[in-house]
Parts: C-alpha cells; sequence; structure tokens
C-alpha cells in the first residue's frame, strides 16, 4: 500500500501541490505560509467570478500565515542540529477550503442561504477547533447546493457554481464549491459533508477525491445538518494522501456528538495485508448502457478495473449478483429520512445558544421568501408540511427499520464474498448541464443509508468536445466495512497509483 507521506526537494510549485510537499517548501525555505497563502487568494480572486465556487475568503488567512512562519522559523532554530528537520504539526501552514455548514467564530456560516446570511456563531464546531490546533489555516468557505439538499451547486447566496473542467455543466453537489476550489488550486484540500452523494458526487464531476467516513469517525457537532440518520462530514483532496492527513486531523470522540461514542472506533487497525484483496463489482450500479454517456462512463470504469487487475495481481474481483433491495431509486423512495428529519434537527441548531440568527426555524426561512425556490427539493416542501413527514411517524419508524435490514443484507454480502470492499462508478450519467435542477444517476445512497465508509477519485474522462477540452471526469467509488476506514483509504490509494487518472482542468 502506498505511504501517506513523500517527500521532494524540487522547486515549489502552487499547482497540484500536496500537503508532504508543502511542508518540505516550508522547511527547506522553498516557500513561506504568507507567501503560499497569498499566491491561492489570488488565484481565488482570478477564477472564482466565473466558477463562483467561494463564498467568503478569511481576512485574517494572511495574518494568520505570518503567525505560522514566525512558528516555524523559531521551531527551526529550536531544532537539535543532530536531527534532519524539525516535526511540524500535521496541518501546520495547510490552507482549507470550508463547505460554508461548518461553523467558525470568525466567519459568517450561511449554508448557502440568503436569509442565514448574518448567521453567526460563539464558537467553531468541533472539527475546525481539530484542525486549528493541527495548524491548518482556514482559508475560505466555499459555495454549496443550498441547505445541502441537491446535487447541482446551486444557491441564493452564490448563485450557480460552474465546472471548471465544462462551463456548461454543474460541478456535482452538493459540496461543489469544495471540489471546484481544489480543483483548479484555489486551496490545498478540503472539508465537505454528506448526506446521499455530496462529498462524492462533486469529487467524481471534479476529479479530486472525496472520503464518506464512517459514520461517528467525525463529529458533526456544529455543522448545519440535514438528517441526524444520514449525515456525515468528511476530507476532499486532490490525492487520497492528503485525504489521509485530513482525515486523521479531522477525527475523533467528540460528547457534542453521540455517534462518536461507539467503542468500535478503537479497534485495532491491521496493518498486515491480506495475500488477496477481494473486491464486488456492484454491476447493478452501472449503467444499462441505452445511452451514450452512460456506455461512456461503463467503458471507463470497466478499463479502470481492467488496469488494476493487471498492475494489481493481488486484487481479486467477484461480480455481485443483482440484489433488488439495493436498487438506487427504491432506496430513495423507501429508506432516504431527510424529509422527516430535516426540519426538527435544522431547527434545533438554529435555536442553539451558540448560534445568532434573525431566523429560529424553517418555517420563518420559507416565509421571509430568502431563498431559491429552484435550489429546493421535494425534501423542503415535505418537511415544512408535517403530518406524514415528521420523526413520529409510522413511515419514518418504517425507513430506519429498512435502513437497519439493509445494513443486514451489505454486511451478509461481504461476508459471503470475503469482500473488502465495494466498487462501482458513483454516477451512471455524466454531472448534469446548467439549468437542470437535479442530478440523477448517482450511486451514493448505498454508503449513506448503512454508514458505512466510502471513497470516490478519478478513474477517467469522457471524450473530449468543445465545451470539455478534456473531456468530463468520471469517479470511480469504494465502499468498505464500517470503520475501516484506513483500510480503505490505504486500497484507495492504490487505486490512484495506477490509474493516475487526476487531471488539473483548462483555465483561460
Amino acid at each position: 500500500m502506498g505511504s501517506t507521506e513523500t517527500k521532494t526537494d524540487v522547486p515549489f510549485a502552487l499547482d497540484e501541490l500536496t500537503i508532504p510537499q508543502y511542508h518540505s517548501a516550508l522547511i527547506h525555505r522553498r516557500t513561506t505560509c504568507a507567501a503560499t497563502i497569498t499566491a491561492y487568494i489570488a488565484r481565488i480572486h482570478q477564477y472564482n467570478s466565473t466558477l463562483k465556487a467561494i463564498l467568503t475568503v478569511n481576512p485574517n488567512a494572511v495574518h494568520e500565515a505570518y503567525q505560522k512562519d514566525q512558528e516555524l522559523a523559531s521551531c527551526i532554530d529550536n531544532t537539535d542540529k543532530d536531527k534532519s528537520e524539525p516535526t511540524l504539526r500535521p496541518l501546520h501552514g495547510v490552507p482549507v477550503i470550508l463547505k460554508d455548514t461548518y461553523t467558525t467564530a470568525f466567519l459568517p456560516t450561511t449554508s448557502g442561504v440568503q436569509a442565514l446570511r448574518t448567521l453567526t456563531t460563539d464558537t467553531s464546531c468541533t472539527v475546525v477547533q481539530n484542525l486549528l490546533n493541527k495548524g491548518a489555516i482556514i482559508l475560505a468557505k466555499s459555495n454549496l447546493h443550498e441547505f445541502s439538499l441537491e446535487g447541482i451547486t446551486l444557491s441564493s447566496l452564490g448563485g450557480q457554481t460552474l465546472n471548471p473542467y465544462d462551463l456548461t455543466r454543474t460541478p456535482g453537489g452538493s459540496s461543489g464549491g469544495t471540489a471546484v476550489a481544489l480543483a483548479t488550486n484555489m486551496g490545498l484540500v478540503g472539508c465537505g459533508g454528506d448526506t446521499m452523494n455530496s462529498l462524492r458526487s462533486p469529487a467524481s464531476a471534479c476529479a479530486v477525491v472525496g472520503f464518506r467516513p464512517t459514520r461517528g469517525q467525525v463529529s458533526r457537532q456544529g455543522i448545519v445538518p440535514v438528517t441526524e440518520t444520514q449525515d456525515v462530514a468528511g476530507p476532499m483532496g486532490r490525492t487520497v494522501g492528503d485525504v489521509r492527513i485530513l482525515f486523521e486531523a479531522m477525527r475523533g470522540q467528540d460528547p457534542g456528538d453521540p455517534a462518536t461514542l461507539n467503542p468500535r472506533r478503537y479497534q485495532p487497525v491491521s496493518h498486515i495485508r491480506a495475500s488477496k484483496i477481494k473486491l464486488g463489482v456492484l454491476k447493478d450500479y452501472f449503467s444499462d448502457g441505452t445511452t451514450t454517456e452512460g456506455l461512456t462512463i461503463n467503458k471507463a470504469i470497466c478499463d479502470a478495473l481492467a488496469r488494476l487487475g493487471t498492475n494489481s495481481p493481488s486484487i481479486d474481483f467477484v461480480e455481485i449478483p443483482h440484489i433488488p433491495d439495493w436498487d438506487v431509486l427504491r432506496l430513495r423512495n423507501t429508506a432516504d429520512t431527510q424529509a422527516y428529519e430535516f426540519r426538527t434537527i435544522l431547527d434545533a441548531f438554529l435555536n442553539s445558544q451558540t448560534v445568532t440568527t434573525p431566523h429560529r426555524s424553517l418555517a420563518a426561512i420559507a416565509a421571509s421568501g430568502q431563498y431559491n425556490p429552484q435550489a429546493m427539493t421535494a425534501v423542503f416542501d415535505q418537511t415544512l408540511q408535517g403530518g406524514e413527514f415528521t420523526p413520529t411517524s409510522p413511515e419514518y419508524r418504517s425507513r430506519l427499520e429498512r435502513i437497519e435490514s439493509l445494513k443486514g443484507s451489505v454486511e451478509r454480502c461481504f461476508q459471503e464474498h470475503g469482500l473488502t470492499a465495494l466498487v462501482y462508478p458513483h454516477q451512471k450519467q455524466l454531472v448534469a448541464s446548467v439549468g437542470c435542477t437535479i442530478q440523477p444517476g448517482r450511486n451514493g445512497i448505498l454508503a449513506a443509508l448503512t454508514g458505512r465508509p466510502a471513497i470516490c477519485l478519478p478513474a477517467g474522462f469522457s471524450p473530449e468536445t468543445p465545451s470539455a477540452p478534456l473531456g468530463i471526469p468520471i469517479g470511480i467509488e469504494l465502499m468498505g466495512q464500517p470503520w475501516k476506514d484506513q483500510e480503505l483509504l490505504a486500497l484507495a490509494q492504490e487505486f490512484e497509483s495506477v490509474l493516475a487518472a487526476r487531471k488539473p482542468p483548462i483555465l483561460p
């Protein structure tokens, strides 16, 4: 398996920078935190007016970078001369892009909603506190699909974020602003959220890596919620290695989020690689091949698997037979909990003691009219209806029972076939064009409902077109075993080393 750290002393270059490269450049004085942060801000100013990826730049980011440079200088001065180099905190000076659902005491938190443009909090969420403690600099907060309810990254506050590989298309979502910022080198790494597909969809559409951890690995305390059952927070980056570093900084137990108090989080990580890794190819999640786009995606994923089979002889593939209960549309219609939990959990967040906002309920936001109706989904209207769409309804309880049944079904499949992970395309069709109100064909719901870790990374591109000079990115997804996040990340890093499929977009 690949290591999470590599070092290089090549001349410093901002494009496609990784955390280990950045830290090496800092230690060997090829750059400074202040120079790097300034360069990223310049890129934001250069491209964001077109792409609409960023909502807010941290006005104190450069000052914080100067402080990090002083810390490093002091660390170097105090380092034992017998040591080769000083030891930095894992995220020392690393500029992080946050989806604008992560509360920050020093910046507003809006969830992309015009009505929440002045929402502030007395404290930052647990993840942000963790990142700052590990040395990170919060560079900016990114646009998202309003309330995190869909996958096209359209909001009343930030407008329509555009896909940098094809400006006529959306970037997926809901964490699309973070993905676009990373794809275009506006930041080093980023944080997103995932209720159904929201970390992995924009990763697939923007040729970056999006990781949905096991539910409970990362605290959700202080993050604007959609559901209790399905929400997770997770890392994004241009490489799996950077995602691994960021994940380690984000995760941890937190009394503010009971899901993190699971004793399974302490099970030992196996560093012994099995002689064979068995991956279940979930053919039901491939396109049926009736469209050109579907055929394009199938070919890209099949080609990627063929390369992996050739270059990684320790990986075996087994085709998973048809399982009707795993059908994506069936799961959305019978198990998704968003409409039943959204209003209750959002109202609780808006009324928490640390939050200051003129709107204390979803109903008040709806009455204000300060939101984008085109960005809303059926969930928005349903959850406001109450009645059936509440946590006390029989249908809600039935959905929770279906989720438990689904968890058992997936576990039996893993055990029966001796699987390390399932593998499939994240989407059955290419990312939607601007003007579409939904992003159909996404396969992320299986991990979202079962709480299993899943990662999407670049697998290839569609054929080039006049509006897409490199083609449209296509992502491959791996779903693993609960609480075995590190094993899944290591496997993804091996995939990445073989596929080497990321290409930065061509920007004007």
